[in-house]
């Protein structure tokens, strides 16, 4: 790791859910493969995967890979997937919680399937345990195991000096000032965080991730449990000098606006 940029740390993880025998929002292992691989044949910096052995006997079998990529266990973290799945099960399965989500919105992955929303709320645990791992970065940045789509939004080199010691996130929309709350967010279609891609400084990762957990059990005793962007937007509302934030409703172009935005 010593031939790379030591001044950000890439984070991704994959976690087998058996989408691709989902009734709605199917998705082939192999997409992600393709996907993820794009995103490792042009980073220049270091990229934490997580992953069971499974997943990572195929990728090998298919692909070479750089040095700057480096493959973990993705058991050796203890994510809230493991620590709340439980729990959430139960809510998500309860007739309290199914009454709570409109007919056009009961077939989303968010309100079907509890490890699908405890994998994504897991970014945070994988950054966590990457910095434990690797304590000397100035960055850490979470990334999605599909993000690989254009290339010119792949981050090949990201210059941080003029990035704020926030957590930095791109709005699909602008948020209102007043909070909106975790209930009715449940009923609506309107996206705010986007969490394919986030920055977050070394000293708020700790933070942060307490943070994220207190909010998670908060959610679960009003019996509710929802996916990454919404559980966000919640932890914004009551923290907002932790957050950086800029818009654009277009997907997969965070890095690319980097620089644009943060001058």
């Amino acid at each position: 790791m010593n031939n790379y940029n030591n001044d950000i740390l890439f984070v991704t993880a994959f976690k087998d859910l058996n989408r691709k025998n989902w009734n709605d929002y199917g998705r082939s292992n192999e997409f992600y493969f393709q996907r993820f691989y794009e995103i490792t044949k042009y980073i220049k910096h270091c990229l934490i995967v997580f992953i069971e052995k499974s997943i990572n006997d195929e990728l090998h079998k298919i692909y070479n890979f750089n040095n700057n990529i480096i493959f973990m266990d993705l058991n050796i973290v203890n994510t809230f997937l493991k620590k709340n799945i439980f729990n959430e099960e139960l809510i998500i399965k309860s007739e309290i919680y199914k009454n709570k989500i409109p007919i056009q919105r009961k077939n989303n992955p968010e309100h079907k399937y509890a490890s699908y929303n405890l994998i994504n709320h897991s970014k945070i645990n994988f950054i966590s345990k990457s910095k434990e791992l690797y304590p000397n970065y100035i960055f850490y940045s979470w990334i999605d195991f599909g993000f690989g789509r254009e290339i010119i939004h792949l981050p090949t080199v990201i210059n941080i000096k003029k990035l704020p010691k926030k957590i930095i996130y791109q709005l699909n929309n602008d948020i209102p000032k007043e909070k909106i709350c975790s209930e009715f967010m449940l009923s609506q279609d309107v996206i705010f965080f986007m969490g394919s891609a986030f920055i977050i400084p070394n000293e708020l990762i700790e933070i942060f991730e307490i943070l994220y957990e207190k909010k998670l059990k908060e959610l679960e005793e009003k019996n509710i449990v929802d996916d990454d962007q919404n559980v966000v937007l919640q932890i914004y509302f009551d923290n907002k000098d932790l957050f950086s934030v800029f818009q654009n409703n277009t997907w997969f172009v965070f890095y690319k606006l980097l620089n644009e935005y943060y001058k």
